[in-house]
């Protein structure tokens, strides 16, 4: 394997998992906002830009991973929650295991 191209190759696909990421989170804001406007002042109105806060960030996480969506009782909210969930945790395995496929092949080469 040539890692010396590998991360000119997987640069783009990195690129497209956050634009979609950025279209999911953009989603769900216009969702909670739109039909559950108590959770989204709950969780300190956030925004994909302007009221990008870590609080907003950490609240979000929270929101997905506790999976509170499941007391909002909407099925598309349900469905889009879950489906995030799962993408940000393919992404976090596919993003350490090429950091350490990456870092075993550095500390091998260099020894």
């Amino acid at each position: 394997m040539n890692y010396q191209a590998l991360p000119i190759t997987l640069a783009p696909i990195f690129f497209g998992i956050v634009i979609v990421w950025f279209i999911l989170i953009k989603l769900l804001f216009n969702r909670l906002e739109l039909y559950h406007p108590q959770k989204y002042e709950a969780m300190g109105r956030p925004s994909l830009f302007l009221r990008n806060t870590i609080a907003g960030g950490w609240a979000t996480l929270k929101f997905l991973v506790a999976r509170e969506h499941k007391s909002l009782n909407d099925s598309y909210l349900s469905k889009l929650s879950d489906f995030m969930l799962v993408f940000f945790a393919a992404y976090l395995l596919l993003f350490f295991g090429l950091f350490f496929i990456v870092a075993g092949h550095t500390s091998s080469s260099a020894a």
